[in-house]
């Protein structure tokens, strides 16, 4: 279950996405229509898994398409085309610590225009 939340980020107040636990979900821009995040990436940028043929819920209504991807990490679950992770070193709900790390990783909000696949550059503009 994907949940929304208000946050902080760069000075402006956004709509982030989150997981059931209340976690901020990111996404790395290298990242061009599947996962580039697994093994020891994957430790510190844990991805949104589903298991089976589950489909990705949202709590509210979101402007963009949550779906999966079958990737190295297994069914990875995207938004607009944009794999889902949380990261490591945020302990609680409500925390950004990875926002802009290495240049690469955000935090995903609900204006996170479609990126991945074939259809762009993979880096969502």
């Amino acid at each position: 279950m994907i949940k929304t939340a208000s946050a902080t980020i760069s000075g402006k107040s956004v709509t982030i996405l989150t997981n059931a636990q209340g976690m901020t979900l990111y996404y790395r821009t290298s990242d061009s229509g599947s996962s580039v995040c697994s093994g020891g990436c994957a430790s510190a940028w844990p991805p949104i898994l589903v298991t089976g043929s589950a489909t990705p819920t949202s709590a509210t209504s979101l402007p963009g398409q949550l779906s999966v991807s079958t990737n190295a990490n297994g069914k990875q679950v995207e938004y607009n085309g944009h794999p889902l992770y949380t990261y490591s070193g945020d302990s609680a709900p409500g925390q950004t610590n990875g926002q802009g790390l290495s240049g690469v990783w955000f935090a995903v909000t609900t204006a996170l225009a479609p990126g991945g696949g074939s259809q762009n550059n993979g880096y969502g503009y």
